[in-house]
């Protein structure tokens, strides 16, 4: 069973909740309740396990429901390690809880460590390595501790690897490659040059050290790395509890070493819910578990006595039974450490804090909710003084929760979306609701940590989540975020989550962030002392501490902190709102719930940046799937680019409007008691549903859930569109899911379309009700637009911008329906998502992290439907921001968030004292600066944290100003005409000491105040409008009447007259004053004295100046120009004043086309202007305009006009008529210029005529066709006379044509002048060939005459075309290409042997091995050698068999005659007539026939014969010889590679001579190639010696320049005078028969060697022959062992090549150490006297076997054991193998093992087994091992495969063994043991290794006859145990017998994988 967990809604309570809940639920079982939280558990039966969720959680009496699992856990960071040894002493300086500041490096040394350091390659990348011994073993490292203040530190560099790579240290990661970062140098010292001997870093650790330093190398970046994905870096750690100095400095750069302030936590408990906490079960006795961080210090030394048990500061609660009992003892650590952060004597905060343990978690850091909820409540009932179990104080709580839900690690980790539904499996909302009860009912403080990422499915860490990222909603409860992000506000529950800090002050990258974190304290690499140290063990040493990393070690910092600031405060349990009041002082108050605190620069930027969206911003198109969301133009730079990326919608709908919607999901339970009709009770739309076939109410787009209970199979389901039976008529707007269900099935439905539809039963009619669909309706809640579902948009993930538009300010997205109607809506509160993935992608060294695993989020309604649905989410990298300011003057991190604000110390000192300020009274107009605030360093040593509040007098009527911040009253002092003082207080937030003060202001007498001044005005000059200033005002402070007098000032106001009326003025004395249109006064100013009769002084208004302007009016404008290159343009303008003042012209001229930009021409300053000469290309198109300008006139341009040049073109060369080759090109030519020297800018197209000029077209052959050279095509006769011409163009000039020019053709006629000759040379040699051609040419036609020129108009250059009138100068160049024949020139092995085909007895001819071959192919010009010399040719059918030619069959023999072309006849070398060949042909040895073919013949087919006997020969086919080119030979001459006599031997060589426009090739004479071969004896043979018996062997070697050179052998047995050869002896080796002494000693041997093609053979030197006599021995003699008292014997089988052996037995019993013959022993056998037991050690016997004239053998030693007794035991057990999901075999051929077989007596063997099998059900024997070896089977002694073939599929049988031994004794057979074969045979376990896409096969499938093979299960695993499963694919009934690994699945390279196939099979 698995146990549920529910929820009760707050309206019902437990009682009536769990009633209704087991009267619908009776399978159920009750099991505890959790009043306090409203909790109750019930355990479910496994076969309602997939549906009872989902039931409850439909259920009005249900808040929430999940399972009961080990789902919480704490998971801290677990990092490799390296401490480093310190030899020397070590120091602990006393530090306790009566010390208000201690030292943080409690623990220094003197003495020194030594680091060993190497460079390696991991993953292309190299890194630092590290040993603690030189040669050991070194890894990377994240954290090497062990470092103390006071010792000196050297990190050895010398070996090899560390060449190029010094070691240095940073505060920062990878030091100088990062931004900001440096080199650490104090009490550093490098020595030596890295990776050389003597190379070090030293480094001196002291107070100035940083407690955490980065180790880098100086040049390359990254190797101080020991991780990648994200990059982490390593460090050094300095024994430092850093993270007590850290959260006692607001800044960073204050860290001093020291843990200061004097509030130590008394009065406060801490409950930690964790592992347990070491000692809390107080164990008595020497060494008890206590740990010596949580005694009260005064009682440390007492480790036995009872102060030991009573001054222990940790307990357990007495009525707290959890999981593990009343034992909270820890057995992981993680609570202990937790313990000693919050509240330890050295490493702790709240030093005298009393700590409650509550195990709730097991060692492997996992526990479940009830284990939580228990903890919990044992906590509420401790602090609740109505419980029995009360504490007895008020003393406030804090409970440090360092753990969270499980951290995902599947492959694809599902991240906790914390919305408004419930959850499967781990839900975070639950433990939300319980902790937020735990502190708003009971008032205690929760301090949670914030978490630490997600793992991957390696179990690595793989990124921290953005905690509490809302899917589809914003975070509720905060106004709009004016940052643009989302959910990064504090969700302000009622608990502090803590995130984590590294050292550096950034953001720790393993830290979760968002709106889950409400601080952050450090949490990197943490110093605490060992969970399990012993109090009375030392600690002085450096082993007894560890460092420890993650946000559960952050937390019990601020559980500290909160636990002390209770105790500073003396708040208690009744205290009002103490979490709140906590994260208060916590975090500053910049913005409510922000924990960025308006500044994103602070705190980790989230990958999600919204913006809030304008009102009604959805638009609908109907049916159209697109939605356009408009933005608000302010963010258009925002939102616009963005096409692709991803983007998400959040919808509140709090506000909406037009179109909007609320889409809510109704739940209804229904049951069918009977068959005519269903029972409904749930909601919808109109309220309550319930009652029978009830009606049911929706609104377009909720969502209808009928949630089955117990549905009977015969009352199949449907939502439908008619009412009636069947499975017609279903819905379809949409379809609905679950359709036909039954059981405990869901069916549900979101309609889009409004109607009247029905629920009914598909089998009775009767069984049916309503469902009312009506429109959506406006209202708060979801979103519906144009029938386009936006709330269920927004939930449903990512979405991707198709489009966007900047005039519309918007954006669109998809959606996978159509609207239904064009409308526009949403209401406000809506906010669109965007994520810029490339503004995220930073550096991980700056506390970025990032990663390659794919997230995927469940929204909880997704949860709710059950079906595995899931968002994937775009997770990106986020940038912590937190870069600490290095040089000390920027903000930080902890300035922003405030977890490190000190504890303040409430006796402070003032700056100034209280009563009269120093300086009072003040003058008006003083300037006065007093500091008001705290005095010099106040918290921690650090400069003060000021906050002033100032109460009393308002100060603001003084001119002063008070800074809050600062505590400083500074500014300048205003007063009245009389004396004023002011009486005020200022506070001092923090501490809340307060000083009062005064100072007093001294009155001014009566003064004039202006309250109006004059304005500056502009006026025209000339326009006849006068200028006003005023009126001005002013008053007096005792109200006496206004004087007023005008100034002017003509000098900006450096003097001033008065002004008098008359001239250019009137009213001088009175508040306004008129002044004339004169441009003389154009910057003039005036001000007005004002004074009194009783002031002490005027006041004077501010200056107003008079600005006098002038407008220019453009009389006439100017007007385009037409010059003709190179003639100038002309301008003209005239422009005038209203006051006729003298106008100043400057013409302008724009140049670069679009008139835009203009510049002055120098000169041009009249009302005409003439350009200069003109050009088209400088001047056409310019633009002009005049500038006209007078003083006090604003400028004027006149219009702009062009100046539009024209041009003309000339020709100055014209085309010329030419002559051209066939095959060749020709040119023409034409040149030309423009009025304005403008070449360039013609362009050129050339024509062609082709009808006498008649009618022309542009070339669309050739080349340059548009240039001034155009080229024609490669020429043939058909060009002849073509004529051509070119049009020139050019831009602003009329186009013209060229002169016509003719071109004439003539052809070309290649010849051979100088032919090759035939060459011979060494095989390896090259060989050259050499030829020369030339060329003749004519005019088309033959001659002069038939030219296209008449001669009298076409003068032929000189020396062209071999001189005749008319002939081209053109002679093209010849081209070689030699040419090779291999197909002739052969050398023919002639042999004659059986007739396979006719069979007659005279044999056939054999040409190279190949019978009788026809149409035998020679090549005219070659030359065939037929070697007739094999004595077959002379002996066949003992005949001979002389080979002749005819033209037809059989020759002479058959009618014809004797062909004789170029055939030469030869009998051993000697040229002879026919005749003569015939008759000598028997005694010749060597007979060859020669034949040349001859160039021209004419006959295609000839024939070979035998002179003697008819159908012998066969037909031969002449063909002309086949020639290929030479690559690359194209010269006159042609030189060959090196030869081979395989490839060039008698090849043929001609050449190939062109030239361009000829009408054919020419060819030289062929030409003979021959390639003589050469060879040498490398390897004589040498002198063997053999064994009489034996043979001896001799070898010779030979190289040659190829081809396999031929051998045979001599032997001479009479001292060389006479060699005869060896028959068959011809290989490179050769083996004499058997040899005897007699005949075979001292032969000698030469071997003769001849080459195919070489000039001679070679014969060896000779090899002498030595024959010896041999003794062997055929069986040796054997062990043996007998019974005592029975005689042993040993034999031994030899033979001698000749004579005898004599034999002689020896003896050993000293293990073979000494031998002693036995007398009488002298034959081959030997027989023992009767044996005796025991018999130690054992006697060994050997044999000496020798001969007079042979080696004396020894043979091998035989041991005789003597055994006491005899008797075998059968195997105690037999085991088939079984498949254990079908309890049968696996197969038919099961393998069946037995126990070992026992020894019973000394020399006892297993020497074979007997097995039988019988049929169960007539025990009928089907297999026997005695049926085959009568004496057992002794290859498969104790495990047997069953053979094939032996058993039938599903039959029951039993199997029994027994043993037999080497002394034939046997054992009794074994109890059967049953087994069942299968169903089917399975097939074997395969392995494979990785490639892409393996496939994997297996044999046909064998089973049961009525069974089909329906599918097939493929698992893949690294092992055979298939414990780890890297991909399955089950029940696939596609892949039965072949399956191919998908290309997405990864396997690791040079691993073997191991195949698991089970075939699956149904009865037909």
């Amino acid at each position: 069973m698995k146990r549920v967990i529910v929820r009760v809604s707050d309206n019902y309570s437990l009682d009536s909740a769990t009633s209704a809940i087991l009267n619908l639920y009776g399978y159920l079982t009750f099991v505890e309740y959790f009043k306090t939280f409203s909790i109750v558990s019930f355990d479910c039966p496994e076969r309602y396990e997939s549906v009872i969720l989902d039931q409850l959680r439909a259920l009005n009496v249900v808040k929430k429901a999940t399972w009961d699992e080990n789902r919480i856990s704490c998971n801290p960071i677990q990092e490799s390690q390296l401490t480093t040894v310190t030899s020397g002493s070590t120091t602990l300086n006393s530090t306790g809880e009566n010390n208000t500041t201690s030292n943080t490096r409690s623990l220094t040394g003197s003495g020194t460590g030594t680091i060993y350091v190497k460079v390696d390659s991991t993953s292309g990348n190299d890194l630092f390595v590290f040993s603690q011994t030189q040669g050991g073993s070194y890894t990377t490292i994240a954290n090497q501790t062990g470092f103390l203040d006071g010792a000196t530190y050297t990190f050895d560099q010398s070996d090899s690897s560390n060449a190029g790579h010094p070691m240095l240290f940073s505060i920062t990661p990878d030091g100088t490659h990062t931004t900001g970062g440096v080199s650490f140098n104090t009490g550093v010292t490098t020595s030596g040059t890295a990776g050389q001997a003597g190379a070090s870093v030293e480094l001196v650790v002291s107070s100035a050290t940083p407690s955490i330093l980065y180790f880098y190398n100086v040049t390359t970046a990254g190797m101080g790395r020991y991780g990648a994905s994200p990059n982490k870096y390593g460090t050094i750690n300095v024994f430092d509890y850093w993270h007590l100095d850290r959260i006692t400095k607001q800044d960073r750069q204050y860290l001093n070493r020291q843990f200061s302030y004097s509030q130590q936590g008394e009065g406060a408990d801490l409950y930690v819910i964790d592992t347990g906490v070491r000692g809390a079960s107080r164990p008595t006795g020497n060494n008890a578990a206590l740990h010596s961080e949580l005694y009260d210090p005064n009682y440390v030394s007492d480790l036995n006595g009872t102060t030991e048990q009573q001054n222990y500061r940790v307990f357990q609660l007495s009525h707290y039974a959890g999981g593990y009992g009343s034992n909270n003892e820890d057995d992981n650590g993680h609570g202990t450490h937790c313990a000693i952060l919050a509240a330890g004597r050295t490493a702790g905060v709240s030093k005298r804090s009393k700590i409650y343990a509550l195990k709730a978690f097991d060692s492997s850091l996992s526990a479940s909710y009830t284990n939580i909820l228990s903890a919990y409540q044992a906590v509420i009932d401790h602090n609740t003084s109505g419980n029995a179990n009360y504490k007895g104080s008020n003393r406030p709580a804090v409970i440090n929760s360092s753990f969270g839900p499980t951290i995902p690690t599947q492959n694809y980790p599902y991240v906790e979306l914390n919305d408004a539904g419930s959850d499967s499996g781990t839900d975070e909302e639950l433990l939300d609701d319980i902790e937020g009860t735990i502190s708003s009912t009971y008032n205690i403080i929760i301090v949670r940590s914030a978490g630490n990422g997600f793992k991957n499915s390696a179990d690595a860490f793989a990124g921290p989540i953005q905690a509490k990222c809302i899917a589809g909603s914003r975070t509720a409860g905060y106004a709009d975020n004016t940052n643009g992000g989302i959910n990064n506000v504090d969700a302000n529950q009622n608990k502090v989550s803590v995130g984590a800090t590294e050292y550096n002050d950034r953001w720790a990258n393993f830290s979760n962030y968002g709106a889950g974190v409400t601080l952050v304290a450090p949490g990197s690499r943490i110093l605490v002392p060992q969970y399990d140290w012993l109090a009375n063990t030392p600690q002085t040493s450096a082993s007894n501490y560890t460092v420890i990393s993650g946000t559960s070690f952050s937390a019990p910092l601020v559980a500290g902190i909160a636990l002390a600031w209770c105790g500073a405060n003396g708040y208690t349990l009744t205290t009002n709102n103490l979490t709140g009041t906590f994260k208060t002082f916590c975090r500053t108050t910049d913005a409510t719930g922000d924990i960025r605190k308006g500044s994103s620069t602070y705190y980790p930027t989230n990958s999600i940046e919204d913006k809030k969206l304008i009102d009604n911003p959805y638009v609908t198109l109907a049916g159209n799937n697109f939605l356009e969301i408009k933005f608000n133009p302010a963010d258009s730079s925002h939102f616009l680019g963005n096409v692709g990326k991803k983007c998400q919608l959040r919808t509140t709908g709090s506000t909406a409007g037009s179109g909007g919607a609320v889409s809510n999901t109704y739940n209804i339970t229904v049951t069918a008691p009977s068959a005519s009709y269903y029972t409904l009770n749930g909601t919808d739309r109109n309220g309550n549903v319930s009652g029978n076939n009830a009606g049911v109410t929706i609104s377009v787009g909720d969502t209808l859930n009928f949630n089955l209970s117990n549905v009977a199979g015969s009352h199949p389901t449907y939502f439908k569109t008619v009412q009636g039976t069947g499975t017609g008529n279903q819905v379809n707007t949409p379809a609905a899911t679950g359709q036909g269900a039954t059981g405990n099935s869901v069916l549900s439905w979101t309609p889009n379309a409004t109607g009247t539809y029905y629920y009914q039963c598909s089998a009775h009619n009767s069984m049916y009700g309503t469902v009312t669909v009506q429109a959506a309706s406006g209202g708060s809640g979801g979103i519906t637009v144009g029938g386009i579902d936006v709330s269920g948009l927004a939930q449903s993930g990512w979405l991707t911008i198709q489009a966007e538009s900047g005039v519309n300010n918007s954006i669109t997205v998809q959606n996978s329906s159509n609207a239904t109607a064009g409308t526009t809506g949403g209401g406000s509160n809506n906010y669109l998502a965007l994520i810029d993935p490339e503004a995220k992608t930073h550096e991980s060294i700056d506390g970025v992290v990032y990663t390659s695993t794919t997230l995927r989020s469940q929204t909880d309604a997704q949860e709710a439907a059950g079906t595995g649905s899931y968002t994937n989410v775009a997770y990106y990298p986020l940038d912590s921001g937190v870069d600490f300011d290095y040089s000390g003057t920027g903000s930080t991190l902890t300035k922003k968030i405030g977890a490190f604000f000190p504890y303040v110390d409430s006796s402070v000192t003032w700056t100034t004292s209280s009563g009269a300020l120093n300086g009072s009274p003040y003058a008006n107009g003083a300037t006065v600066s007093v500091q008001l605030g705290l005095a010099g360093t106040t918290f921690a040593n650090e400069p003060t944290f000021e906050a002033y509040t100032l109460s009393g007098d308002g100060i603001g009527a003084s001119g002063l100003t008070f800074n809050t911040s600062t505590g400083e009253l500074s500014g300048t002092v205003t007063s009245d005409y009389l004396d004023t003082t002011f009486n005020f207080t200022v506070t001092e937030n923090v501490t809340q000491n307060a000083r009062a003060y005064s100072f007093t202001t001294t009155g001014t007498g009566v003064l004039i105040t202006v309250t109006g001044n004059p304005v500056s005005t502009t006026i025209e000059a000339g326009a006849n409008v006068n200028a006003t200033f005023g009126p001005v005002a002013a008053t007096s402070s005792d109200g006496s009447t206004i004087l007023y007098q005008w100034e002017y000032s003509s000098n900006g106001g450096a003097g001033w007259s008065n002004v008098t009326n008359g001239g250019f003025y009137s009213g001088a004395t009175l508040s306004t004053l008129n002044v004339d249109d004169q441009y003389s006064l154009n910057t003039y100013q005036y001000r007005c004295k004002m004074s009194s009769s009783t002031s002490i002084a005027p006041g004077t208004t501010t200056a107003a100046t008079l600005t006098v302007t002038r407008v220019i009016t453009v009389d006439t404008q100017p007007s385009n120009s037409q010059p003709m290159a190179p003639a100038a343009g002309s301008f003209t303008t005239a422009a005038s004043t209203k006051d006729a003042a003298t106008v100043i012209y400057q013409w302008q001229i724009s140049q670069n086309g679009d008139g835009t930009t203009y510049a002055d021409i120098g000169g041009a300053n009249s009302t005409t202007y003439t350009t200069g000469s003109t050009s088209y290309d400088n001047d056409y198109g310019d633009y002009y305009r005049c500038k006209l300008n007078v003083a006090g006139a604003t400028e004027v341009f006149t219009n702009a006009v062009r100046n539009l040049v024209q041009r003309t073109i000339n020709i100055t060369s014209q085309p010329v008529n030419i002559t051209g080759a066939v095959g060749g090109t020709s040119s023409f030519g034409v040149a030309a210029t423009t009025s304005d020297n403008d070449a360039g800018d013609i362009t050129y197209q050339w024509q062609v005529s082709i009808t006498s000029g008649a009618s022309w077209s542009n070339v669309s052959e050739g080349s340059g066709g548009t240039t001034v050279t155009y080229t024609t095509p490669t020429l043939t006769t058909a060009y002849d006379s073509y004529q051509y011409r070119c049009l020139l163009s050019a831009n602003g000039a009329t186009t013209i044509p060229s002169n016509v020019a003719t071109l004439q053709v003539e052809t070309v006629t290649v010849v051979v002048s100088t032919q090759p000759n035939s060459a011979s040379v060494n095989e390896g040699s090259t060989a050259t060939f050499s030829t020369l051609g030339d060329v003749t040419m004519a005019p088309v036609g033959g001659n002069a005459a038939s030219s296209s020129f008449e001669t009298e108009q076409f003068d032929t250059p000189s020396g062209g075309g071999g001189g005749a009138a008319g002939q081209s100068s053109h002679s093209p160049s010849v081209t070689y290409q030699w040419e090779k024949s291999d197909d002739g020139n052969r050398n023919i092995a002639v042999t004659v042997g059986t007739d396979t085909v006719g069979g007659q007895a005279t044999g056939v001819f054999y040409f190279d091995g190949v019978e009788k071959p026809a149409s035998y192919s020679v090549k005219k010009g070659s030359t065939y050698i037929f070697d007739q010399s094999d004595s077959t040719n002379s002996s066949w059918n003992s005949q001979e068999h002389p080979m002749m030619f005819s033209t037809t069959q059989d020759g002479e023999l058959a009618g014809g005659s004797h062909y004789m072309m170029g055939v030469t006849y030869k009998l051993d070398g000697v040229q002879v007539t026919m005749a003569g060949y015939v008759s000598g042909f028997g005694a010749a040895t060597t007979r060859t026939i020669e034949w040349t073919v001859p160039i021209n013949e004419q006959n295609a087919t000839l024939w070979y014969w035998c002179h003697f006997h008819t159908g012998q020969g066969n037909s031969i086919a002449v063909s002309d010889q086949t020639w290929g080119s030479i690559g690359g030979a194209t010269s006159a001459s042609y030189t060959t590679a090196a030869t081979t006599y395989a490839a060039d031997h008698q090849d043929k060589y001609r050449c190939k001579i062109d030239a361009v426009g000829a009408s054919g090739s020419a060819y030289t004479n062929a030409v003979d190639l021959t390639v003589v071969r050469t060879f040498s004896i490398t390897a004589q043979p040498a002198n063997t010696t053999v064994n009489e018996g034996g043979t001896g062997t001799f070898s010779v070697s030979s190289t040659s320049s190829s081809g396999t050179p031929t051998y045979q052998w001599n032997r001479s047995d009479d001292g060389g005078n006479n060699y005869t050869t060896v028959a068959g002896a011809t290989s490179a080796s050769y083996t004499t028969p058997t040899t005897t002494f007699a005949a075979d000693n001292n032969d000698r041997y030469t071997c003769t060697v001849s080459l195919v093609g070489s000039s001679a053979p070679i014969t060896s030197t000779f090899a002498l022959l030595t024959i010896l006599r041999v003794i062997s021995i055929g069986t040796q003699p054997q062990n043996v062992g007998v019974i005592e008292g029975q005689t042993a014997t040993l034999n031994i089988v030899a033979s001698i090549t000749s004579d005898v052996i004599t034999y002689q037995w020896q003896k050993s019993v000293d293990n073979a150490a000494t031998w002693s013959n036995i007398n009488g022993a002298n034959t081959a056998t030997y027989t023992t006297p009767a044996t005796v037991y025991p018999t130690n050690p054992s006697e060994q016997f050997r044999c000496i076997l020798s001969n007079p004239n042979a080696t004396t053998v020894t043979s091998n030693a035989a041991t005789l054991t003597v055994n006491e007794s005899e008797f075998v035991s059968a195997p105690s057990s037999i085991t088939p193998v079984i498949d254990t999901d079908t309890s049968k075999t696996f197969s038919r051929q099961p393998v069946i093992n037995t126990s070992a077989y026992v020894v019973e007596y000394s020399g006892s063997v297993h020497f074979s087994s007997f097995w039988r099998i019988r049929r169960v059900s007539d025990n009928v024997t089907v297999y026997s091992t005695a049926d085959t070896f009568a004496s057992g089977d002794t290859g498969n002694k104790t495990s047997i495969t069953v053979p094939s073939g032996t058993l039938d599929f599903d039959t029951a049988y039993s199997v029994q063994v027994k043993f037999r031994d080497n002394a034939g004794l046997e054992s009794a057979f074994s109890s059967a043991v049953n087994f069942t074969t299968p169903l089917v045979d399975q097939p074997d376990i395969q392995t494979i290794t990785p490639a892409f896409n393996p496939t994997i096969n297996v044999a046909g499938i064998q089973m049961k006859t009525g069974y089909t093979h329906s599918s097939s299960d493929w698992q893949f695993a690294p092992a055979n145990t298939f414990s780890t499963i890297v991909h399955q694919s089950l029940g696939n009934s596609t892949n039965l017998l072949s399956y191919t690994l998908p290309g997405a699945v990864n396997l690791s390279a040079n691993t073997t994988y191991y195949v698991r196939i089970r075939f699956n099979i149904n009865p037909t």
